[in-house]
């Protein structure tokens, strides 16, 4: 996102809350992976970048590894996650970070009872094309998820006509970043439309409660028992 010109991307809220809305999990060391393209385990190579012990490079692979063929590098975790009951954690990709020849596989854990680690896969999708992770890349993001979520909500289908206020609002949204892109393709100086960003209507007649413009993440508590 900072290599865009005048960082645009950090302008669009939905970009950096979905940014910030999970804990990484990061590589130790860097290094690749090759795909041969055959789908036994032996197929994929794992290269580490920089010179390792043997004891700390034996601890790496079994750690990051081919465990089910297939072209798909898997992080096995050593650790049990636990969550409040009701509450998985979705196991995946780190937002909008893009991985050359390398695609995350994601999944949804119900932690508040398994009682094993999981792991995070990535496919390489290219044959015999090294993907590269560099030392403290994000390779798996965790979010919370409530279980019972998707179960839970019956989607409909509305005419948005049917909600006047809302369909006048929505039309007058639609003419506003129309105008705003053709500007900026015209090379037009301008500024941005900023009503969502600050949670206002379009008119700016009122504040959506509890808009959120950034997450504030709690980091993990270590407890570790006492070294006497």
């Amino acid at each position: 996102m900072d290599e865009f010109p005048h960082r645009v991307p950090y302008r669009c809220l939905p970009i950096n809350i979905a940014n910030q809305a999970g804990w990484f999990v990061r590589t130790p060391v860097g290094f690749s992976v090759t795909w041969n393209g055959k789908h036994d385990l032996a197929g994929l190579k794992i290269e580490f970048l920089e010179r390792l012990a043997p004891e700390r490079e034996q601890a790496l692979r079994r750690h990051i590894k081919s465990n089910f063929g297939g072209g798909i590098v898997t992080f096995a975790f050593p650790w049990l996650f636990r969550t409040p009951k009701g509450i998985g954690l979705w196991v995946r990709g780190p937002s909008n970070r893009v991985f050359y020849n390398a695609r995350p596989i994601e999944g949804l854990v119900e932690t508040d009872w398994a009682h094993a680690p999981f792991t995070m896969n990535w496919r390489i999708e290219k044959r015999n094309t090294a993907a590269y992770f560099r030392a403290n890349d994000p390779v798996c993001m965790l979010t919370p998820f409530p279980l019972d979520l998707l179960d839970s909500l019956a989607p409909q289908i509305k005419p948005i006509a049917e909600a006047p206020e809302l369909h006048e609002q929505y039309q007058a949204a639609a003419r506003e970043r129309n105008e705003t892109v053709r500007r900026a393709v015209e090379g037009m100086k301008q500024g941005f439309e900023l009503n969502y960003m600050r949670g206002n209507t379009r008119d700016e007649s009122a504040t959506w409660d509890g808009h959120r413009t950034k997450l504030k993440l709690r980091g993990f508590d270590s407890h570790r028992p006492d070294a006497n």
